[in-house]
């Protein structure tokens, strides 16, 4: 049976991170991909639509703020249906929250996860 749920995309350098949040997904039984950096996020998102992107923000390369900013202006350029993006961070720097939400992030969960919050976030999204 193919699922009706609409498909998350985790973005983390993390390996363990990503197991983590993949494994809360698929107790949930939520569809979820998983990319390890910035450009790998932006690449399947040109690919698929997302119920929403959980990005990290500190990954070699393209960081999570720079794939937010390139995302949310090309889906103004390209008239592209609006992606929910979530940092998800262990980053603690003055005014952090401020920049996530300046590049176009919906919002900020901090690691370690509470994965009781997380629901609270995801499962609106999925349907």
């Amino acid at each position: 049976m193919i699922s009706t749920k609409k498909r998350f995309l985790v973005v983390d350098d993390e390996k363990l991170i990503r197991f983590f949040l993949k494994e809360f997904f698929n107790i949930h039984e939520l569809p979820v991909e998983e990319a390890v950096n910035g450009k790998e996020a932006i690449e399947k998102w040109e690919q698929q639509d997302f119920a929403a992107i959980l990005m990290d923000i500190k990954m070699p390369g393209i960081d999570g703020l720079e794939a937010t900013r390139i995302i949310r202006r090309r889906e103004k350029v390209e008239g592209r249906t609006y992606t929910p993006i979530f940092a998800i961070s262990g980053c603690a720097y003055k005014d952090f929250e401020g920049q996530c939400e300046k590049v176009g992030m919906d919002g900020f969960i901090p690691k370690p996860v509470d994965f009781d919050h997380l629901i609270e976030i995801v499962l609106p999204l999925a349907d």
